[in-house]
């Protein structure tokens, strides 16, 4: 597959699974809300209750996993296929700053966070499991889940790391504006 740039993965994806959609299009708003969260106008780390709410929807995404994959797969011959479009397209929008010229996040930490929330929704709703009426095959419930757990794993960094005190170059008149995280600066 060609290398593409993080702006590319912001479109519409066929789906054939509506149960799955649902489990996108929450991730996918999950990622859309630490780019809102206070922290993300912060030079870098997260608040307290951003991580707990970002923990929250961790779990909230592992458990639909898990149930989704424990239904069986739904025998629909004259309803399947059917389209249930997951639609990606709403770039996420961001605290940014100029620096010499580029247009970047303020926040780093928030940037990668929702990065990983997007690319998440992308594994999903590429997977085969997205050509099924239903359920999750044991391969994308498995990619799905290691996935969560990068998101996890990068939310303990963040609370391990104390947020940088960067008063000489804090921009409190930031714009908030769509644009893909840092990624897609490269």
């Amino acid at each position: 597959m060609p290398e593409s740039a993080f702006t590319d993965l912001f479109k519409k994806y066929p789906n054939r699974n509506s149960e799955l959609r649902g489990v996108i299009q929450k991730a996918f708003e999950f990622g859309a809300n630490i780019s809102q969260e206070q922290s993300a106008a912060m030079s870098s780390g997260l608040q307290a209750p951003a991580l707990k709410r970002q923990r929250s929807y961790v779990d909230r995404i592992r458990a639909s996993i898990e149930r989704l994959a424990a239904k069986p797969i739904p025998d629909l011959p004259r309803s399947h296929p059917v389209q249930y479009e997951i639609n990606l397209s709403t770039p996420y929008q961001f605290f940014t700053t100029d620096k010499s010229g580029q247009t970047i996040p303020i926040n780093e930490d928030c940037s990668v966070l929702s990065e990983k929330w997007m690319t998440f929704c992308v594994e999903l709703a590429l997977s085969e499991s997205a050509g099924l009426a239903g359920s999750l095959l044991t391969y994308d419930k498995e990619r799905a889940l290691n996935n969560i757990d990068t998101i996890t794993e990068l939310l303990d960094e963040i609370e391990l790391m104390e947020s940088l005190d960067m008063a000489e170059s804090n921009v409190t008149d930031s714009a908030y504006v769509e644009q893909a995280p840092l990624a897609s600066a490269k």
